[in-house]
């Protein structure tokens, strides 16, 4: 159940990226279409059910690896919550074009980064044992792998 949800929590992580692009790129174009339906409660859902999956995985992780006790959860958490706010200020708060593309850099380097974190190879757990540490990096191995499958299939897709 565990290698499900994470497969949910990537792609849903996946969906939430394009749709930012979609609504930034209608947005920038001044089109109407960046108020259709869909692209205004998709992006709700789908924060909805990455919060849901993110709160599953922290639960059951087998690495014990929780928010505000280990610093790599927390980073992952805070780097989550820049990367909304950077969609906030890209699609919402900025007026200007300029302030639009900053804040679409920030949403691209807030995702890479905490996306990078969560493939961090260097990884251990102060005080763990070497059985737990070379379980964070087997579990880091199958994310990677996990992502680079995602990255294959949506690559066709967008270009």
């Amino acid at each position: 159940m565990y290698t499900i949800v994470k497969h949910a929590h990537l792609t849903i992580i996946a969906l939430t990226f394009i749709f930012f692009l979609i609504n930034f790129v209608l947005t920038i174009k001044g089109s109407d279409k960046v108020n259709n339906k869909l692209l205004k409660i998709g992006p709700h859902i789908l924060y909805t059910l990455f919060v849901i999956t993110f709160i599953y995985l922290m639960i059951v992780n087998p690495l014990n690896l929780y928010p505000f006790v280990n610093g790599w959860a927390s980073s992952k958490l805070a780097g989550f919550v820049f990367y909304v706010l950077s969609i906030a200020f890209a699609l919402k708060w900025a007026k200007k074009t300029i302030w639009r593309v900053l804040g679409f850099i920030s949403a691209v380097f807030w995702l890479a980064m905490t996306a990078r974190l969560g493939f961090a190879d260097h990884l251990k757990v102060k005080g763990a044992g070497d059985e737990t540490n070379a379980a964070i990096g087997a579990f880091v191995d199958q994310s990677f792998e996990v992502a680079n499958n995602i990255a294959q299939s949506l690559l066709p897709t967008i270009c």
